[in-house]
């Protein structure tokens, strides 16, 4: 339900229950915390880890904050932030949910690194994920232990760039291992990356307990024969060779993508980044957003924490008062081509009463479907193309006194500041230097452009967001289409394309952003 605030606001219904895609640690770690924020988390997949680990809650389960369905699967989702209409499944059943935030805690896989360190696997060389699965029962420990002790060598940060995730399943098994009677664990790291929360009280805790820990700066030599390893390193202090012939070795994995994910992410509308983790590679959406409003990521514990409080921010009481016009459709233009709906980076758009309606509770207000409609149908409230047209002329005509007049569309997540701070820190630019506040490239269309060129600039430059770092995630991607567009026309028309660039910048650039203003001044 949906009451009128204001003619520029409106109060809309938030729905308080949570959706968790992925019943791991991770996921039961986010439901536990997003329980303790008051609201109701519904936990799905395949369980695969007890939730006690995250303050878990057996408490919170019988009070009905946390749901767990083991085996229910996502099929489907409608909606957008604060009302997710989502279909679940377990068999052939399915039924609709409706849910404020979803919540991915994506599965990932293991694969260990043993051809890095040139390890053959055998009874004597395991990875990460078998030697814990020893240490988790007695059976285990007993061969481990087997009478007399054993030596237990890890090989961690060579095979890959270590991170805190793996460090700390490396120390703390390392610690499991020293407990056992008469066992002893070695770490051989390339980098112990403690920069997580208790990894470096988890580092001290093992030294205290003797474990011990080589960080050698090139990989150890290693031979193995058909039945022993020997490990080798050169010790800088004593300078000698230090020689390990361990019981077993434990070399480390590295992380691959999930067999459900990728589907996950494409049922969900969210990008993932090139090698298929979620979320996308973005510096605007670190560390648990994604593209979509109300769809967050949980990877770790500590992402589970900071998910628990978008969580909480989205949700809040129940109610959230939205701008009404950050984005609207003129339904007497729109003819329905759906081209807004497929080029949305945010899930935003949706059909009603014969029209497509934007979500002012999904919509990011970046404009690339205003600049993409092609009945110029839709118009954002703080930037409508009568404003920045106006705008453009207005940034021309005070320039007309200098030669040559430049004007530069700014998106204001990066270049904008950037040619702020240019300006503040006094970087020399050229007089006829104008920029035009856009709330991303993606809204900066041809129409704009060629007006520029129309009112008298003699350069156009359009900056954009970094690839990879648009907040829209491909606004910059439109924009140079856009602006190679322009090109091509002026060289068809026998002008010269040169008067118009494309660039990228990044809001702390500001000395790169006046180098590139002035170096396109020069070629005009």
């Amino acid at each position: 339900m949906i009451a009128e605030k204001s003619s520029k606001t409106i109060d809309v219904q938030i729905n308080k229950d949570v959706l968790v895609v992925g019943a791991g640690k991770a996921g039961l770690t986010a439901a536990a915390q997003i329980a303790a924020q008051g609201y109701k988390a519904v936990v799905i997949g395949n369980k695969t880890a007890c939730a006690c680990g995250a303050g878990c809650s057996k408490e919170m389960q019988d009070a009905g904050l946390v749901e767990i369905q083991d085996g229910t699967s996502l099929v489907d989702i409608a909606g957008v932030a604060g009302d997710f209409r989502v279909t679940l499944g377990k068999g052939e059943e399915t039924c609709e949910v409706t849910f404020g935030a979803v919540v991915v805690a994506p599965q990932y896989t293991g694969v260990p690194l043993n051809s890095a360190y040139g390890l053959a696997l055998n009874d004597k060389v395991i990875s990460q994920t078998q030697l814990e699965a020893l240490l988790a029962d007695d059976a285990g420990k007993e061969k481990l232990v087997n009478g007399s002790g054993s030596t237990v060598a890890f090989l961690s940060g060579f095979g890959q760039e270590g991170d805190p995730t793996a460090t700390g399943r490396v120390l703390a098994s390392a610690l499991e291992i020293q407990k056992l009677e008469n066992c002893r664990s070695y770490i051989y790291a390339g980098n112990v990356k403690v920069g997580a929360k208790g990894m470096e009280r988890l580092f001290t805790q093992g030294r205290n307990e003797g474990v011990v820990c080589f960080k050698p700066k090139t990989m150890p030599t290693i031979e193995q024969d058909k039945e022993n390893v020997k490990i080798v390193i050169t010790d800088p202090v004593v300078r000698a060779d230090v020689e390990l012939e361990p019981d077993y070795v434990v070399v480390e994995e590295g992380v691959v993508v999930g067999p459900d994910n990728l589907g996950i992410a494409q049922t969900l509308g969210i990008d993932a980044d090139v090698d298929g983790f979620l979320p996308s590679n973005n510096v605007h959406r670190f560390p648990v957003k994604s593209n979509r409003e109300g769809i967050y990521v949980a990877q770790n514990d500590v992402d589970a924490a900071n998910v628990a409080l978008q969580v909480k921010a989205l949700i809040g009481d129940g109610v959230r008062t939205l701008t009404e016009d950050i984005a609207v459709v003129d339904d007497t233009k729109c003819v329905i081509c759906l081209t807004c709906y497929r080029c949305c980076p945010h899930g935003a758009i949706f059909w009603q009463d014969g029209a497509a309606v934007i979500s002012p509770a999904a919509c990011q207000g970046c404009g690339i479907c205003a600049s993409e409609c092609p009945m110029d149908a839709i118009q954002l409230g703080e930037f409508t193309d009568a404003d920045l047209k106006s705008g453009v002329k207005e940034a021309v005509a005070s320039a007309a006194d200098a030669t040559p007049s430049i004007v530069a569309f700014c998106c204001k997540n990066s270049a904008l500041e950037a040619g702020e701070a240019a300006a503040q820190f006094g970087h020399e630019m050229p007089a006829g230097f104008r920029m035009v506040k856009v709330p991303c490239a993606g809204k900066v269309d041809v129409d704009f452009i060629m007006n520029a060129l129309v009112e008298g600039a003699d350069g156009v430059m359009v900056a954009a967001c970094h690839e990879g770092n648009c907040k829209a995630e491909r606004g910059n991607i439109y924009a140079g289409w856009r602006v190679e567009e322009i090109r091509q026309r002026l060289e068809n028309m026998g002008l010269n394309k040169d008067r118009v660039v494309f660039t990228t910048i990044a809001s702390n650039m500001a000395r790169e952003f006046a180098c590139k203003v002035n170096e396109f001044a020069e070629k005009l």
